[in-house]
């Protein structure tokens, strides 16, 4: 009898893109034949997030919980199902030392570490609790997953210099299954949805935490516009209008997009769903991602299966994720951002670099984690 995998992703945060992480990771280990000979692998996660996992069909068991499930409920309804289901490994875990008592090994996984670097965007509690859990990782011997070498460094400076069974895994996106249900049809009733059909625009894709700095990109706009008014290039804005940790950024940020020297040149979409937003990637002219931090962009990843150009900020990250049909800028200068987006305009070229479907050489990671 096979032994089980168990994907944890049961979430109430709102960041999607630790869901898509996850299912990245599942066609991973789907790719790997000796990963699927001994391992069944099975999804625990929230009603509301079934949909993203149903692409894998009957290779992956779903288990679902209501998507209001508490925090301590989640963990004992996870161990119970690890046990019931005969679970070795559980991916992404915290190493709670229990655990060996029922023969399960978690899998731990920290996702970045912005609040070394960027404390002021948190709040004091929020930076107390990644540090003790961060902590209590460092101090565990069971495996960790770093999605970057820049997150290594970043463990290494500030948690565990000499930790061990550390392994880094460049997640590469799955989207054949969603591009295959795009035909032209489908793509011309997104865009006429959004106002988009047959107009030419950029695209940023993000939530709108302070850390991704959407304001860069509209004072680019205003170089933009007051140094070349000619310019007839929409900017597309996706994500919910919203930070719990930084209100007032949000205030600055409608403040900005209601300039008068900008406003007919931003679009804001608000939250679109996966098909939609896909759909407007793959037909925008450029993608711009103007981060400050990144543990390793899902957006990027996205964006390189599509064969998309990209502005990029020029964070180590994004050096390590790039790909030739990139344009880096200054992160904190918005005179270096518009000096990028005249020079992706000025060319007619389009991005046919192939390189992002490394899956099968990243599952191999997962084969040292998963024994």
């Amino acid at each position: 009898m096979k032994a089980t995998i168990m994907i944890f992703a049961l979430s109430r945060s709102p960041w999607i893109g630790g869901i898509y992480y996850r299912r990245n990771i599942i066609h991973m280990l789907l790719t790997n034949k000796n990963i699927v000979r001994k391992y069944k692998i099975v999804v625990l996660t929230n009603d509301k997030y079934r949909n993203v996992f149903e692409v894998f069909n009957n290779q992956v068991e779903i288990l679902c919980c209501k998507d209001d499930i508490g925090v301590a409920t989640a963990i004992y309804y996870a161990v119970r199902c690890c046990v019931k289901n005969k679970v070795k490994y559980v991916f992404p875990l915290r190493p709670f030392g229990f655990l060996k008592l029922f023969g399960i090994t978690p899998v731990s996984w920290i996702a970045d570490f912005q609040h070394c670097h960027y404390p002021e965007f948190f709040g004091e509690e929020e930076i107390q609790k990644r540090d003790w859990d961060f902590r209590q990782i460092a101090k565990a011997g069971t495996p960790l997953v770093l999605s970057s070498e820049d997150a290594v460094r970043d463990f290494q400076t500030y948690y565990a210099p000499d930790r061990k069974n550390v392994f880094v895994v460049h997640f590469a996106s799955y989207i054949e299954d969603e591009l295959q249900r795009l035909d032209a049809a489908k793509e011309r009733r997104i865009l006429e949805t959004y106002g988009l059909y047959e107009e030419k625009y950029a695209v940023i894709c993000n939530q709108f935490w302070k850390h991704k700095n959407h304001i860069v990109v509209l004072e680019a706009i205003k170089e933009l516009k007051r140094n070349s008014p000619e310019i007839n290039i929409r900017f597309v804005f996706t994500g919910e209008l919203s930070d719990r940790r930084n209100p007032e950024y949000i205030d600055e940020i409608k403040t900005l997009m209601n300039n008068d020297t900008i406003k007919n040149s931003v679009k804001l979409l608000g939250f679109v769903d996966r098909a939609s937003q896909l759909c407007i990637m793959k037909n925008a002219e450029f993608l711009i991602q103007p981060s400050l931090f990144e543990g390793w962009g899902t957006v990027v990843e996205d964006a390189k299966v599509l064969n998309m150009r990209m502005i990029l900020s020029d964070i180590a990250v994004h050096r390590e994720q790039m790909n030739a049909g990139c344009i880096l800028f200054e992160k904190d200068d918005s005179e270096d951002l518009a000096r990028a987006i005249n020079e992706m305009l000025a060319k007619n070229d389009t991005c046919t670099e192939t390189d992002c479907d490394l899956s099968g050489q990243y599952a191999k990671v997962l084969e040292k984690i998963f024994k």
